[in-house]
């Protein structure tokens, strides 16, 4: 079957579902090191790179958090430490992409999930809105009213590109005010504590999407941001995910199949224990199969076939490395992405070693290869 003149739109939902595609769909994230390098490097001034790229995908953010007083305590130097309003206190670099230091958690125990974190999960429709054009993290600027939202939403629905809505999920939501070594012991201490927290935050989110959905901001995708894995597989056991966590995921991917809304995820390190799981519960594309943990999407495309679609797997530094071996591996991954069940990315985001022209060249040689292996 041949297909052109897809819209951005098109392309993504056809990748998703497996159909053939016109051209290979694609999507990043730059470090924000990286944009200001590019600029420099040959980037236009009035441009930003998913225009110059034609990325395919934008992206809207949902605060899902229980809205804590979010305040800044200090800028030294090139340096930020603020109170988030989902529970914890960093420090950062001030303004740009880097590296965490989580200082301190509101819940300390359960008495304050009961009286400080839970009753937070509430919608309030009067509030400023639950979502923004600009990143749910470090948003330390006032959100719109609603109805601007709506705004912002019509005009990236009007490029025609895949709207996709991001927020956290159970997991990230919940560790980001109890910390993530506390809830790892809490999993295997208190499991039942864990799922309460899950649901509550779930049904929150949910409600959140509910009211998008009823002021006409419906996405085409959702995005859940939950980070399960590291380089060695899972965070804890399957079985302790099916208990404290899986029944937030259905509840999830059936509000999601009812108003076909594709399901989308981003899990760091290796969650393929999960995979199957998640497919149960609806999931329909997995983003962004991190290399360095072992994952490789030629293997994950034969073993999965058409249950599972795939975003990533190009991993960041080799992006900046000797050319012939990424050569290689884009030769190696792209061959039959045309039949759909892929969406080209790095596997996590583009740091600043990357540079504008080795960027370039890899979008044309990604291009090329898709284009020669129809």
């Amino acid at each position: 079957m041949t297909v052109s003149n897809m819209t951005s739109r098109e392309r993504v939902k056809a990748a998703i579902r497996h159909e053939p595609v016109d051209k290979l769909p694609v999507h990043d994230q730059l470090w924000s090191q990286a944009l200001a390098l590019w600029k420099q490097q040959g980037l236009p001034a009035d441009i930003s790179p998913a225009d110059y790229f034609g990325f395919d995908i934008a992206d809207m953010f949902l605060d899902s958090s229980p809205r804590l007083e979010q305040k800044i305590i200090s800028r030294d130097g090139e340096y930020i430490t603020y109170d988030d309003c989902f529970g914890y206190r960093v420090r950062k670099l001030d303004g740009q992409s880097g590296t965490l230091d989580f200082l301190s958690f509101k819940t300390t125990d359960q008495s304050v999930w009961e009286s400080l974190i839970r009753p937070g999960f509430v919608l309030d429709p009067d509030e400023p809105a639950r979502i923004d054009s600009s990143s749910y993290f470090a948003h330390l600027a006032p959100y719109p009213t609603w109805q601007e939202a709506l705004e912002k939403y019509e005009k990236l629905y009007a490029t025609d590109k895949f709207v996709l809505f991001q927020a956290y999920g159970p997991w990230e939501a919940t560790w980001r005010h109890r910390g993530a070594d506390k809830l790892l012991m809490d999993i295997a201490l208190y499991p039942d504590w864990v799922k309460e927290m899950a649901d509550v935050y779930m049904d929150h989110l949910l409600n959140i999407l509910k009211h998008c959905l009823e002021l006409g901001l419906r996405p085409d995708g959702f995005f859940l941001v939950e980070d399960l894995g590291c380089n060695r597989g899972l965070l804890f056991s399957p079985e302790m995910w099916r208990k404290t966590y899986r029944p937030a995921f259905e509840k999830l991917g059936t509000f999601l199949a009812e108003n076909k809304i594709d399901f989308l995820m981003h899990c760091c390190g290796n969650g393929e224990e999960l995979f199957d799981d998640l497919i149960e519960c609806g999931l329909q594309l997995m983003q962004p199969l991190q290399a360095s943990a072992g994952l490789d999407v030629v293997e994950l495309r034969k073993k999965y076939a058409n249950r599972l679609a795939f975003w990533g797997n190009f991993h960041a530094e080799a992006m900046a490395g000797p050319i012939e071996p990424l050569k290689e591996s884009i030769h190696r991954k792209i061959p039959g992405t045309h039949n759909g069940g892929y969406i080209f990315g790095s596997d996590h985001s583009i740091p600043p070693d990357v540079s504008f022209e080795r960027y370039k060249w890899i979008i044309e040689e990604v291009q090329k290869v898709f284009s020669s292996s129809k």
